[in-house]
């Protein structure tokens, strides 16, 4: 086995991670059915051609204009009880590029959600498994997609909520996430991994006023280039309903960061973080906003202060026919002052339009704009998008215990 960073993992088999989801979805189910447990099961299959004139998003004159096809199978299952609920999401997705080489990927995802209440108490399990190519997962993050590698990411967060009165609750987490890369050091991508606590009291100010005090700390460590962070913060946040259509949320604060790699040594930085959102549900359409700071972990070995300002819309024209809009622009800076190489900034925009063909068919037809600008490059990328998706739905059957 090689270095850390260089060792492929997807080929000796499920990872042991994986087969802890399983065994946590058997156990649960089997558990269940001494309590009446009714199952649900969503089995659906999608096939999807693209056309992308700039795949790794680069700025050099000449650049890969390729076709893509796939074909997504995909297992939602969701069970509950009067005191618990499971789902699971799974689903497998191998991208086939015109030309091949190592654009080729073959992707996996799957997910866990689990919940069990008493009177007063609410605990919950969070836990996914993704392989993918970062020719897709490093879009929003470092930018580095002119070559694709493989990328494992693996987390598990649980949480637990506690009740002491219609008024006040608090809530208590941990999450754990693992990222690491196939041959990424020749990327300029590191393995990493990201500890974080939280916890939060919630009250309900008026009858429509919620306030929320949470308090964080994470710690990331990127041993192959000797990288460790220690990021906590205090926020306050501030949620109102207006009416059954508009409703406001809002949360703030300071964090402050230490970090030391080979660069830097026990250095500090302190800011501002937060998120302001309006959200609009009508009948026929609905609209969201958010306008938001926050510091994400990075495969370039360091983090990373994201601003952004997002935007998801959705309208249905008739009976058979949505449209949706989504619209990002991001901007990527990193808190040490020494490492600004990638420092950018990101946009797209993407306009979709779908047809039910009938009760379990339907037709897609998408196009995404991109736009990336490094601080320290002359020249801007930019990259279209234009492709079709056929879904089928089997129905969902319902199995009760």
């Amino acid at each position: 086995m090689g270095p850390r960073g260089c060792r492929d993992k997807g080929r000796s088999g499920p990872p042991a991670f994986f087969f802890f989801l399983s065994a946590l979805l058997m156990t649960l189910g089997a558990h269940s059915q001494a309590l009446g447990v009714e199952w649900a099961f969503g089995p659906s299959l999608e096939t999807r051609g693209e056309y992308n004139d700039n795949i790794r998003l680069t700025t050099a004159a000449t650049h890969d204009a390729v076709w893509m096809a796939t074909v997504i199978p995909r297992l939602r299952v969701e069970g509950q009880t009067e005191s618990s609920e499971l789902r699971g999401d799974f689903r497998y997705e191998p991208r086939r590029y015109s030309g091949g080489g190592d654009l080729n990927s073959d992707n996996f995802f799957a997910y866990l959600d689990g919940v069990v209440k008493s009177e007063f108490n609410e605990w919950g399990l969070d836990a996914d498994y993704k392989r993918d190519s970062t020719i897709q997962s490093e879009l929003l993050d470092t930018g580095i997609t002119d070559v694709s590698k493989v990328r494992w990411q693996k987390s598990i967060a649980p949480s637990w909520q506690h009740v002491f009165s219609e008024f006040l609750s608090s809530e208590l987490g941990y999450s754990f996430m693992d990222v690491s890369y196939e041959n990424g050091q020749e990327a300029g991508l590191f393995d990493y991994s990201i500890n974080t606590f939280n916890a939060s009291i919630s009250r309900l100010a008026a009858e429509f006023d919620y306030l929320r005090l949470n308090l964080y700390y994470s710690a990331f460590d990127a041993p192959l280039v000797n990288s460790k962070y220690g990021d906590r913060g205090l926020l306050l946040g501030f949620s109102h309903i207006y009416s059954d259509y508009y409703r406001f949320d809002a949360s703030g604060g300071v964090r402050r960061t230490k970090f030391s790699n080979a660069i830097s040594e026990n250095e500090s930085s302190t800011g501002f973080i937060g998120e302001i959102s309006v959200t609009r549900v009508l009948e026929l359409s609905s609209a969201q906003v958010t306008l938001g700071r926050k510091i994400d972990p990075s495969g370039s070995g360091t983090l990373m202060q994201r601003d952004s300002l997002v935007l998801s819309m959705t309208r249905r024209f008739t009976a058979m026919i949505n449209g949706s809009l989504a619209l990002g622009i991001y901007r990527n800076k990193s808190l040490e002052r020494n490492f600004t190489r990638l420092d950018r900034s990101y946009f797209f925009v993407t306009p979709n339009l779908t047809w039910r063909v009938a009760e379990d068919w339907s037709l897609r037809l998408f196009y995404r704009y991109q736009y990336s600008k490094y601080d320290e490059a002359r020249d801007a990328a930019q990259a279209n998008v234009a492709g079709v998706k056929i879904h089928y739905e089997w129905p969902s059957p319902l199995i009760r215990h």
